[in-house]
């Protein structure tokens, strides 16, 4: 099922844009260069109910594998999408039609956790 309220961006448009953390997001970097997120958690539905009998926590930390946490390093807000894909290729010696791939899906995956966001240049 289709977010509509969320617009579908070109290829071109999700490479020019621009990821950033969310700025309610709590994360820190380890000494091992690992990144962990604390995040909040939304109640909805079966889960606000169940919370009312079983503990379920508010918040849910996250701890992001080595390439992980280079992209989370990355998405300053500065750094376009394909910028960051030619660092990781070089970093880890990559395909770039992998490299793209793999990390427009993990883009998409902590987008919809609400973890980033993408700052789309405006059309013109």
């Amino acid at each position: 099922m289709k977010n509509n309220n969320i617009p579908q961006l070109t290829r071109r448009e999700a490479l020019d844009a621009k990821p950033l953390k969310n700025p309610k997001v709590q994360w820190e970097k380890k000494e091992s260069g690992e990144v962990r997120i604390s995040f909040s958690i939304k109640k909805k539905g079966l889960t606000k109910f169940l919370s009312g009998i079983f503990h379920i926590p508010d918040k849910k930390n996250l701890s992001l594998d080595e390439i992980g946490s280079k992209v989370w390093l990355l998405c300053d807000g500065e750094k376009k999408v394909e910028e960051i894909i030619q660092t990781l290729c070089k970093d880890l010696s990559m395909n770039r039609k992998e490299m793209e791939t793999s990390l427009l899906q993990y883009l998409k995956t902590l987008g919809s956790k609400g973890l980033v966001g993408l700052a789309v240049p405006d059309k013109k």
